[in-house]
Formats: structure tokens, sequence, C-alpha cells
């Protein structure tokens, strides 16, 4: 039986519910599944479901279970301490109104580094349930938190207060420091474990919830003025929670006890509320803190380390990423590193090949990429082949857990369309190191322009301005954290193109009616001929250009003969014996050119249109060559140019220019793809504002000289 628990918090955790949902959808649970949902608004089909469960049906159940998935909460975590069953702690965001703050995150994050079981996508649990990578919470030893204390308070009348739940478990941890006071009292909360495990004589029972229950907190006020000043503590330890401050108050108070707090073990950042009012109130005699960060933030409490009963504080670094691929009967699971960038995607297509060149022929397999923060034109290339190999062996090809900033640009690229993806699983969430991937690729200027077009999106009386800040800067719809060439996100580049291309179109402007007559005269067809190219980061656009050939180009290319395709002698990349094969089409006595075409082609009048394209910010004055997405379909992620790891999909990463290094090296004489590549990436290694300016003024001396060699 699978348990799945979110205890009592007045919160919903549909997230968890439907990640639970969508394992069973997949057929990868093949157990019973319990669900206690809390305040949750779903539960999952196929389950048994329990909005409450006692504290018997409880235990029961945690005993039963062969895998327990909770909520990151420090309650749960110290129940399930004491037992052997594996357990999964997944943590609540704001984000998704699972919690009033983020601190299960920073528990989690914690717990991680001790090596606790903590699942943050779909994905984790599959990996748990699998291959049994679950592990129960280390045993704590509190022999040195129970000596000192021993040693600073010698035996006197002492006074024990805490919560139900974990906050009673803490408590009994320091038996060995409390066992030593005869003269004893406990201020709990009664449950059967409380009833049962505190000694008969001497014990209160106090009212509980106290948060948002005014009723209750003042009951247990009552209960405090009745109860502390009658037994007159010297000492009272409390192990926390907002249920304890009036005794502790009244304890200070009225009878000048010594008060000491014992902040909670999942306490890593700062204080807890309780702590903070008594620290600011005087209250305590002494605050003990599990964390050194803590301790830094305030110099009077005292740092006790939580130890694995070795004398040695817990760190155990766990490896989430160990596997990359979980396979069952009919579905396999890759999982996609945090840079799936042009030093890694090769890796993972291959990982993938191996699932379809496997003996087992799965019906589904799901790439998950809950942990990738950043992905670039070599990681769009990577999913593209995947898909195409996917396609190839008739199986379904599924997303995950995919990330706002990758979804982007999945959706730029025009990609989504061709994927299955899974809505449910996109609340996962991600630890504090593998967030930090992303924030390292960002700028502050992106961060604020992309912020601002969010903005702008979302208020119908600013979207007005969203076309203006569009146009100033076409980057701004890209996630900051995406990596893109510097040229794209470059001011003075952009002013550049603006410039240029407002010059560009009073020629063209000049130019156009002549032209027009001259092309409709000599063939049928409009004046203009538009082609879907691809753009930054394969994302489609019509490019314009005056139209040079016959009006069913398109249909007659097949008998065009494509002479890179026969120059078989000439490499795609330095050291690589293989032929463009297609990637890239031309031919010097082209017959669907008409006559009017080869002069515009010879003076590149031509291209004249597509400096509307650089006005609105699909293309630049200078760049890359536009590829078509018959070029982009052919790519490949094995070919390393100019020795360095660089592969055809890295031309996307530039914006495309109407000029480039290709075209004043040749312009169409070149006659090979890997000649286009290796140009393209010079133009990337190379780029400066004053590159641009030099390839410009290098552009111009081209077209007037009479020997190029345009077509």
């Amino acid at each position: 039986m699978l348990l799945i628990t979110v205890g009592t918090e007045q919160y919903q955790f549909n997230a968890l519910m439907h990640w639970i949902e969508l394992l069973i959808k997949y057929q990868l649970i093949n157990e019973d599944v319990l669900v206690q949902y809390g305040f949750s608004t779903h539960f999952p089909d196929g389950s048994k479901a329990y909005r409450n469960l006692s504290e018997h049906e409880f235990l029961n159940f945690v005993d039963r279970a062969s895998l327990i998935i909770s909520h990151c909460d420090e309650n749960t975590a110290l129940l399930l301490e004491d037992k052997d069953t594996p357990f999964v702690l997944v943590p609540r965001l704001q984000r998704f109104r699972e919690y009033i703050d983020n601190r299960q995150m920073e528990v989690a994050d914690e717990f991680e580094h001790r090596g606790v079981a903590i699942a943050r996508s779909p994905g984790d649990l599959v990996k748990f349930i699998k291959l049994q990578q679950s592990t129960v919470i280390p045993k704590f030893d509190e022999t040195q938190l129970c000596e000192y204390l021993k040693d600073r308070y010698p035996s006197q009348k002492l006074m024990l207060v805490c919560g139900a739940g974990g906050y009673f478990r803490y408590m009994k941890s320091l038996k060995s420091f409390w066992e030593n006071y005869s003269d004893r009292l406990w201020i709990s909360i009664r449950t059967n474990t409380t009833e049962r495990e505190i000694e008969n004589v001497h014990r209160y029972w106090g009212y509980a919830p106290v948060k948002d229950n005014f009723v209750n907190f003042i009951r247990n006020v009552a209960l405090a003025f009745r109860v502390v000043p009658r037994q007159k503590p010297d000492l009272v330890v409390s192990t926390g929670s907002g249920f304890a401050l009036p005794y502790l108050l009244i304890a200070k108070w009225f009878c000048g006890s010594k008060v000491v707090f014992i902040e909670s073990k999942t306490r890593f950042q700062d204080i807890g509320l309780p702590a903070w009012v008594l620290i600011k109130l005087r209250v305590l005699d002494l605050i003990i803190v599990r964390s050194k960060a803590i301790a830094n933030l305030y110099p009077k409490a005292v740092y006790i380390p939580v130890s694995d009963g070795s004398n040695n504080e817990i760190n155990q670094n766990r490896d989430y990423k160990q596997a990359s691929i979980v396979t069952f009967d009919e579905v396999a699971f890759i999982f996609s590193p945090e840079r799936l960038v042009f030093s890694s995607a090769r890796e993972f297509l291959i990982d993938f090949q191996t699932i379809c060149n496997s003996d087992e022929h799965y019906k589904k397999i799901v790439i998950d990429m809950s942990h990738t923060t950043v992905m670039d034109s070599a990681g769009l290339g990577a999913l593209t082949n995947c898909l195409r190999i996917a396609t190839a062996n008739k199986t379904k090809l599924a997303l995950w857990s995919v990330g706002e900033a990758v979804g982007a640009l999945i959706r730029l690229s025009s990609l989504s369309n061709l994927f299955i993806t899974e809505p449910t699983s996109n609340t996962f969430r991600y630890s504090n190191s593998i967030q930090m991937t992303k924030v390292r690729n960002i700028t502050m200027f992106g961060l604020f322009l992309f912020r601002t077009q969010q903005l702008l999106k979302r208020i119908p009386v600013l979207r007005i301005f969203y076309p203006i800040l569009k146009f100033l800067f076409p980057f701004i719809d890209i996630d900051p954290s995406v990596p893109v060439h510097p040229s794209v996100r470059n001011p003075l580049k952009r002013i550049i193109d603006i410039v240029g291309s407002l010059i560009g179109l009073s020629f063209t402007a000049v130019i156009f009616i002549p032209l027009a007559i001259a092309i409709a005269l000599e063939s049928k067809g409009g004046v203009l001929f538009g082609q879907v190219r691809c753009g930054l980061l394969s994302k489609p656009f019509k490019i314009w250009k005056f139209r040079s050939m016959v009006q069913n180009a398109e249909q007659l290319k097949i008998k065009v003969e494509n002479q890179v395709e026969a120059s078989s002698n000439i490499p795609i990349a330095e050291g690589d014996d293989t032929t463009a094969s297609g990637k890239f089409f031309k031919n010097a006595n082209d017959p669907r050119v008409t006559r009017i075409g080869k002069f515009l082609r010879k003076t590149s009048l031509d291209e004249f249109p597509q400096f509307w394209n650089v006005l609105i910010g699909d293309m630049s004055l200078v760049g890359t060559r536009p590829p078509t997405f018959d070029e982009i379909n052919s790519y490949e992620l094995e070919v390393e140019y100019h020795n360095e790891r660089y592969t055809e999909w890295n031309r996307l990463d530039v914006r495309p220019g109407i000029t480039g290094v290709w075209q004043v090296n040749g312009r169409s004489s070149v006659r090979s793809f890997g000649e286009v590549v290796n140009y393209d990436i010079e133009y990337r290694k190379n780029w400066s504002i004053w590159y641009d300016l030099k390839l410009i003024v290098q552009t111009f001396l081209v077209l007037f000289d009479k020997k190029n060699k345009a077509v």
C-alpha cells in the first residue's frame, strides 16, 4: 500500500494529488493507494481517500505502507523518524497557494543535504518508486544537547511544555535530560500518544490548535494562570510552537522561572515566530538553535548541532541525478540535465537513442525536464531529434515538468504543438542549487525588460505600450535566463538596425514601382515573394524579397540539380568527410530565375524588402544566414565545427541578418553547407559593434564588385 498524507494544514495540496493521479494514469503504481487529502480540493481517481484520519488510524496505515509520500512538515518528519517505513517528502510552495510561505522549501533543502528523500516533481516520485531511492530520515542523537542542559541546570523543579505530534516527539528525544528531574510536570495536548506516554502524575492538557483560533489561545492563558503560579517551577523547557507562549510568559513574569526554548531541528535560516516573540520580550534564559545560520543571526543563542550519534554533524550530500533513465514495462523515463545546451545535448540524445535501440519497445517515452533551467538552440535540436526518432519507432513522446523559460523557448520554436505535454506535472519545485543555475545567466537589464513586458501584458490600460517596447527590444519575450548570443540583447546593435532599416526602406520605396513593373511584365505572379524561415531560436517568420523566379518555382525545384548536394568532395565541417545531403540548395544556372531576377540577385536588390524584417525585429542588418525549415530538419548534433563544440543548431542562437560573413566571402559561390556554418560560427566568435560596421562596409564593396558571383 502507498500512503499519501498532507496533514491537517488549512491549505490545499492539489499539486501532489495531481502528481499521484498522473502516476496512476501512466500505470506506474501497481498497489493500493490511500490518500489523506486534508484541505485539498482534489484527490486522485482510483485511490481510497480520507479527509482526516485519527491518530490511531494514521499510525496503523503508516505501519502497513510500503512507501509514504508526505508534505515536507517538521512534525511529519519527526514522526517518521521513529518508523522503518521508507518515505518521501514533497515541499509545499507559496506560489501555488499551498502554504503561507516557502519555509517547507527551506526544510526540504536542508533535509536533502542530510540525505532525506525529497521529491520536487512527479518524475522524482517515479525514481523513488522504481529504484527504491527513498530513505528513512537519519536517527538523531541528542546526547550532546542533553548533557549541556544537565550541566547548566542542576536538579530542580522542572516544567516541560510542548505541543502534540512532532513537538512531543522532540521532547521525548530529550529523555536522558529530563528523566533526572524527579519533580517535574508536563503541559501538552491530549492525544492517544501523549496520554499513553506521559506518566499519570502532574500532567495538564492544553488546547489546540492555536493558529487562527483566538478562543483556544484564551483557554490556554486561563490554564496557564491556574497551573503555573501554583506549581512554581524553577525551570521551564519548551520544544517550540505558539501553544507554549502563555505558559512560558506567565512562568517568567509571575514565578521568575528560568525559561529554555529549544528551536526546531527543521529551522535552518531563521527562528520561528514564538522564539522571536520570546526574545523581544526578554523572557528567555536560554535559546538553543540547531543551525549555524541562525546562530550567526542571534549571537546570544547557543548552537548545538544535530549529530548522528558519533559527534559528527549530519551532512550527507545526496545525488538525485544518478539515474538518468528509468524504465517500466511499457513506459521509459529520461531525465534531462540542468543545462540542456551544446555541451550536454549530444550526450542526452545518445541516452535517448539507447532507449529506442534497446530490446524492449516502449509505448511511451517521457522526458522529465524538472531539473532543466537552461536550454539553448542545441537543446532544441536534441528535443527535435528525439521527436524524430520516437516518431520513426511509433512511440509516443511526452514532456513532463517543463519550466517557464524552457517552455517559452519551445513555444517560440513552434515545437510545442508536436509534443504531448502533461500540464499537471508543471507544479514542480526547483531546489536552491538548481535555481542558481538559472540566475547566473540573468542580467539586471534583461530581467527588468522581461518583467516590464509581463506587467504590460497583464494590465489592459498599459497594454498599448507593449508594442513600443517590443519594437525597441525584440528580445523582451525571451526569458532572460535563455543563453543567446550577446548580440541579440545588445541595445546599440538594435539602434543601428532601426536606423539602417529606415534608410533601406527609403531606398526600397524609391525603386519599388519600376521594379514592380519590370517583374510583372516578365512573368505572372506577385511582386513580392514571402517564404517562412527560421529566426532566432528557430522562431518562424516570413522573409520578404522581390520575386526573382517564376511563379511556380517551389514546384519546379525537384527538377533542378542541387550543386551543393552534387559536390560530394566538399566536407561538411573540418575533419569530417560527410556531405551536405541537401541541407543547402544552390544552382549557378537555375532555370527558374527570370531575366530581371538575375539582375536583382546580381545587385542584391531582391533583398531590399528584408529591411522591413529588420525594422520589426525578425532579422538584423548583420547576422547569420536565415535557414529554411527543410534545412533545420536535417541538422545534426554529432558534427563539430572549428574543432570546437559548436553544432549546426548553434547557428540559431544568433538573430539572422541581411548580410554576414558568408555573404561577403564568396556570396553565392559558396557551395558547401559546412562553409556556411563555419562562416556563421566565425561571426559568433568575433562579433562586436565594430565588426558589424566592418561587415556592412564590406557588403557595399561586394555589391559594387563586377566580379561578384551572386546568383
